[in-house]
């Protein structure tokens, strides 16, 4: 590993401050030339506890639209997370079948995964965070705040927060979609809504399955999703149930050794919210209770050799009051979570996480400031402080500068202290880990171009990962003491339509991100920790073609510490009538070789199609 120097960190604040000059004389020259002001993007995002404008943001946010999902290669919500710039997302197989997702060289258990704002974060294991019992053709948007969230959500939130915001249909409907491919690939999927009285309903039924691209890789993924919300005078009460169902051979997953591996995890997932207020004043009450199976076995040829069966509950309540004032903004709020584990590896354990939270806003003239922190108690740990504070400042119409410093922790997971087998050993006596993050940086928004440079520092305490000794032949679940990770990011959006009417290129998405630890694993090695993207550059380019044909082309370079670089092209192709919708998505187009994890290669080059049926009416 390369070590950060004092100079390196000089050069890319040299950079940032260059940055800033640039966009300064564009905005000036701006100004200057057209004599004009550019509205901000009004849309409403949740990467607090106090929902605000995206062009008021003090934090580095990026959001994936409706549109983008509409017009992005991605069949299922994990394979779209690929396409937010700065999240890396490591597969073990394809569709969804297993992946763990990071922000900033976090690990995959410190991203804390929300839906509507709902922790689904997994007390077993990460590798099960992404086990969404919901279709991506139910998701309005997807928020990722990069960076810590602990003053906001608590505890898992250490170097980002995931929230899928699932959609409100209204009316009666039935939705059809079917998609046929390689490897014997299908994908078909009903969604139906009536609306009764003042009662919305919806239903989702949806299944994927495929007989593999290399042995032992095939799967079977079934989602069921209920929604039903009705709305009253100064409020709304939602009610949501989804269940997800995944069979999927395991090859290589977690031993390179037994090519025979095969796993089966089903996870339920029950929410009943509220909101009621006026314009002053709101609050929301949340009840959920989430429920993880998981089936493991080492050789499905010999089931009896080795099998793992966990069960996790998590049954959380929160209620959050919103309020404002001649001293602006202010949450409150707390949260009671009780999650336990049923396993024949790893015993019978639970535990209560009881945390309060405050936030608070102000805005003056061209100055904003946000306030946080979350109170929280763990087990046996005595009530802790985990305090954050974020402010921006507007330099010009069309651009700010924001800066933000905060502490965040994450609790081991029940793998981590518990599990055990010949070669994998758990600590019950691991610390929570702890980190202090800064971050500074800036936004640039006018009609064709929307652009984001973020620097950021995150001092890492009690970080856990699993390491292997030179003489042994264990791996450990240990902390270390201290890892610094230090980075820069840079987002740009153009619109080139807005300068040359008649282009046929729509809009273009550039990001990269630069990430480096200063800790060097010298004697042992590390699953985790040092797995990171030392840089990532993703380009996604949206155009027209003739007979109202659209595509979009993405394409992403990847070079991850300790496994090299991958370069890999994807494309969709996609023509949109009155009520059906034709596409076809090519990944991996030239039939590239990666690998997200030693040993274990993803598929080459795959085509599927698909056809879309919207009925509005019945």
């Amino acid at each position: 590993m390369e070590k950060i120097y004092p100079h390196h960190k000089t050069n890319i604040l040299l950079m940032l401050l260059f940055s800033i000059i640039i966009l300064i004389l564009f905005n000036i020259e701006m100004f200057a030339q057209r004599n004009n002001y550019y509205t901000l993007d009004s849309v409403v995002v949740s990467a607090g506890r106090l929902p605000f404008s995206f062009s008021n943001l003090t934090r580095t946010v990026t959001v994936l639209t409706s549109k983008d999902i509409k017009q992005l290669p991605a069949d299922n919500i994990t394979d779209l997370l690929e396409y937010a710039a700065g999240v890396d997302l490591q597969q073990r197989g394809i569709e969804g079948v297993q992946a763990d997702v990071s922000i900033r060289g976090g690990t995959f258990n410190q991203t804390l995964i929300l839906i509507d704002g709902i922790k689904v974060s997994d007390p077993q294991t990460g590798h099960f965070n992404l086990n969404l019992p919901i279709s991506i053709d139910d998701v309005q948007r997807i928020e990722v705040l990069k960076g810590q969230g602990s003053k906001i959500y608590g505890p898992d939130a250490l170097s980002g927060v995931i929230n899928i915001i699932t959609k409100k249909n209204l009316g009666n409907y039935i939705k059809l979609k079917v998609i046929g491919g390689e490897n014997s690939f299908y994908n078909a999927e009903i969604q139906s809504g009536n609306k009764i009285g003042k009662v919305q309903n919806s239903i989702t039924i949806s299944k994927r399955k495929s007989n593999g691209y290399i042995h032992n890789t095939g799967f079977d993924i079934s989602n069921l999703m209920l929604t039903s919300y009705y709305p009253f005078k100064n409020g709304i009460i939602n009610i949501l149930a989804a269940y997800n169902d995944k069979k999927f051979g395991a090859n290589g997953f977690y031993s390179a050794y037994f090519p025979n591996q095969w796993e089966h995890t089903s996870t339920t997932f029950l929410n009943l919210s509220g909101e009621y207020g006026t314009t002053n004043f709101q609050i929301s009450p949340k009840i959920y209770w989430r429920k993880n199976n998981d089936e493991f076995l080492l050789n499905y040829l010999n089931p009896a050799f080795y099998k793992n069966n966990h069960r996790t509950d998590i049954i959380g309540s929160e209620i959050q009051t919103s309020f404002k004032t001649k001293f602006g903004s202010t949450s409150l709020g707390g949260e009671y979570i009780f999650d336990r584990i049923k396993s024949n590896n790893l015993g019978y354990h639970h535990r209560q996480k009881k945390g309060i939270f405050a936030e608070q806003r102000k805005s003056f003239n061209k100055f904003t400031i946000s306030l946080g922190m979350f109170v929280y108690k763990y087990a046996y740990l005595p009530w802790k402080i985990w305090p954050g504070i974020d402010a921006s400042y507007k330099l010009l119409n069309n651009t700010r500068v924001y800066a933000s410093v905060g502490k965040a922790f994450r609790i081991p997971t029940y793998t981590e202290l518990y599990y055990h087998d010949p070669i994998t050993l758990g600590n019950k006596y691991l610390k929570p880990e702890e980190s202090l993050n800064y971050e500074i940086g800036l936004n640039q928004k006018t009609s064709f171009l929307s652009a984001n440079f973020s620097l950021f520092d995150r001092i890492g305490k009690n970080l856990i990962d699993w390491i292997k000794k030179t003489n042994d032949n264990k791996w450990r679940a240990v902390n270390f003491a201290k890892v610094n990770t230090f980075g820069f990011g840079l987002n740009v959006s153009i619109i080139p339509q807005k300068i040359i009417g008649y282009l046929p290129i729509k809009r273009i998405n550039i990001g990269y991100t630069y990430l480096n630890s200063d800790k060097i694993a010298s004697g042992f090695k590390s699953r985790y920790i040092f797995n990171y993207l030392k840089h990532q550059l993703q380009i996604t380019i949206f155009h027209s073609l003739p007979w109202k044909i659209n595509a979009s082309w993405f394409f992403r370079f990847e070079d991850r510490v300790n496994l090299g670089k991958s370069i890999v092209v994807n494309t969709k192709i996609y023509r949109q009538f009155r009520r059906i919708g034709l596409f076809i998505n090519i990944n991996n187009i030239f039939n590239k070789t990666h690998m997200d994890f030693s040993g274990l290669p993803l598929p080459g080059r795959w085509i599927y199609a698909g056809i879309k049926m919207n009925i509005n009416k019945l």
